[in-house]
């Protein structure tokens, strides 16, 4: 234990175990999958610390990342797997029917899970998620496109001509991050507990130059399979575009698409109001289906 209503713990799941914090109790338990991959959970979720007052929390760190084991074998960074660690980590914490949040890695997670394992959850919430990498890295080098100073050049083009080492590469790249993934602040990020190797094998370079693992990923042909209520939660300047995200919702069956207003990719890392604003949204979609049954 760590505090009063808050535990932590390790869990056994394929490849090693991983280290998770349940916070509050009662209510239908809400599990927390962060994004990626290789990002930890603990710095990105403390905006939703507040909702343990009302409902448990749970949130853990993937393989390789944080708290968990880390990875020194890279085949285990495969899509399977960390769905099996996702249906590990539910079974073991005995999470009944949770609500599930996924950020973006996150939430391509649990529109996988949810489309071909056939989950018995209550919700589950696809938070700035895409379905496509391809669709996704195209429309991610348009924005950059769109953006004053060359940014595209300055990040992708240099990438291409082997110049990342050039001085200006890191400004441009702050750049392309102010504009689409958080505009308002300036996230505190703990280095150590990243994994760069999992990025890299997964993702490659960057989110517009995807040439890791998951570079042909695509599910937009299973979403049709989802049958639980699902919520498409995307922001204004995402760089998950809000038309990607309504295609998401348009494809599955019982399903919500809301563009929060002046947010970008991270919303519960932007400023007050919009963090608060982001989280209350989210609250207010797992009332809206809890009542469903009442």
């Amino acid at each position: 234990m760590t505090s009063a209503g808050t535990a932590e713990g390790r869990i056994s799941v394929p490849g090693g175990r991983v280290w998770y914090r349940r916070m509050g109790s009662g209510g239908v338990p809400l599990l927390l999958v962060h994004g990626g991959p290789g990002y930890p959970s603990d710095v990105l979720f403390e905006a939703f610390e507040p909702l343990a007052r009302e409902r448990e929390v749970i949130w853990y760190d993937q393989l390789g990342v944080g708290r968990s084991d880390r990875i020194e074998d890279t085949a285990l960074l495969t899509v399977d797997r960390f769905l099996d660690e996702l249906g590990a980590v539910i079974e073991g914490l005995g999470l009944a029917r949770p609500h599930v949040y996924g950020h973006s890695w996150g939430a391509m997670l649990g529109l996988q899970f949810a489309a071909e394992r056939a989950p018995a959850w209550t919700s589950l919430v696809c938070a700035n998620g895409l379905a496509s990498v391809p669709r996704f890295e195209a429309e991610v080098r348009a924005l950059l496109a769109k953006l004053p100073g060359n940014v595209l050049d300055r990040t992708y083009g240099r990438e291409l001509r082997g110049e990342t080492d050039h001085p200006d590469y890191q400004v441009a790249q702050a750049e392309y991050l102010r504009a689409c993934v958080v505009r308002t602040a300036t996230p505190r990020l703990v280095p150590e507990l990243m994994s760069l190797t999992t990025f890299r094998t997964m993702i490659g370079q960057a989110d517009y130059h995807v040439t890791g693992t998951l570079k042909e990923w695509d599910i937009f042909h299973e979403l049709e399979r989802i049958r639980i209520p699902t919520l498409v939660l995307g922001g204004e300047f995402d760089e998950c575009v809000p038309a990607h995200l309504a295609d998401i919702a348009a494809r599955i069956p019982d399903s919500e698409h809301i563009t929060q207003a002046g947010a970008a990719h991270m919303g519960y890392l932007e400023a007050e109001p919009l963090r608060s604003e982001y989280v209350g949204i989210v609250r207010d979609y797992l009332a809206r289906v809890e009542a469903r049954g009442r």
